[in-house]
């Protein structure tokens, strides 16, 4: 009976070991680096939704030639056969820094921002530069060209700039409060990079009217200040501005009185996102096979197997040791 029952122990623990897999192939993650992001998203205004352009819709921000469109194409075939590229644009016409403050904490953007390795923001135009063309147009410049600074009164005009240099400053001081806040609530949604672009400046094409331009000077210099020292709140600034400067009349449409950029301009700030995307780099991570390996349950059984071996072994040099004692 107890040769019996050994016997069908052994076969069953044979039995048991036949029908388990003997070896597995472990999946490891695996982390890629790559100079552009996988996951980029636009936010802001108009300059950011392509407004303008020509294929431009507001139900629509991926038909025209704006510079998210440029670089989603570009990342698309260098992305191609590593990891799938994709760009989500948010951008809203007419957006001031309060109202993309009041999207980003609706929660609305949450689940795209979650997995953003790139955010890139257009903002602040709005908060200003709507208020220097309302004070313009209230002096009758309507259109870049149009005007004659003889034509103007100059003590309307000194009226008008007082009164806007006040609703400027204010905005500015707003602002501020916008873009720490803005950037305090994308760092609880989003572990990417986020960026904020400067704001160029298209009035300085203004060149009849120098208080003008010298007042637009001044005031978006200031906000680009604003933007730039608040980037120890967690984002990285594109000098968009730089990139702009002296040739407002080239990079946008401001000889129709329109302040956002044209092709060639939204061209000239897709080569400062894309720089600066570079000079960070992004990382994405695929899930590959290991080479084969026992399975935890053979390891343990080989593991077993050797050790009782050993003891086998043991045993038998025990006993006969023991019996070589005895006939001595």
């Amino acid at each position: 009976m107890k040769k019996a029952a050994v016997f069908l122990g052994t076969v069953a623990m044979i039995l048991s070991l036949v029908s388990c897999k003997m070896t597995v192939t472990p999946k490891i993650d695996v982390t890629h680096y790559t100079e552009v992001p996988p996951k980029m998203m636009f936010l802001g205004d108009s300059i950011a939704a392509g407004y303008g352009l020509e294929g431009y819709s507001q139900n629509d921000l991926y038909s025209c030639s704006s510079y998210s469109n440029i670089l989603k194409e570009k990342y698309e075939a260098e992305l191609d056969g590593d990891c799938q590229h994709e760009m989500v644009n948010k951008a809203v016409s007419g957006a001031t820094s309060g109202d993309l403050l009041d999207l980003i904490q609706s929660g609305e953007l949450d689940e795209d921002l979650r997995d953003s390795d790139a955010v890139v923001i257009s903002i602040g135009g709005n908060d200003m530069l709507e208020i220097m063309l309302e004070a313009l147009k209230s002096m009758g410049i309507t259109e870049k060209g149009d005007f004659n600074v003889r034509d103007i009164d100059v003590f309307s005009a000194a009226s008008s700039l007082l009164s806007m240099d006040k609703d400027v400053d204010e905005a500015l001081v707003q602002f501020e409060k916008n873009i720490r806040t803005i950037s305090e609530e994308l760092s609880q949604r989003t572990d990417g990079t986020v960026f904020v672009q400067t704001l160029y400046d298209p009035l300085e094409a203004l060149i009849k009217f120098s208080m003008i331009t010298d007042f637009s000077e001044e005031k978006i210099g200031k906000l680009n200040s604003v933007i730039s020292e608040n980037s120890l709140y967690g984002y990285k600034v594109i000098d968009v501005a730089s990139s702009f400067k002296g040739k407002a009349d080239n990079l946008t449409n401001i000889g129709e009185f329109d302040i956002h950029p044209n092709a060639e301009g939204h061209k000239v700030i897709a080569d400062n996102v894309d720089a600066a995307f570079r000079a960070t780099g992004f990382s994405y991570t695929t899930i590959e096979y290991g080479k084969k390996e026992l399975t935890v349950y053979w390891k343990r059984a080989v593991y077993g197997g050797c050790a009782g071996f050993v003891l086998l072994i043991g045993i038998v040099i025990a006993l006969v040791l023991h019996k070589k004692k005895n006939h001595e």
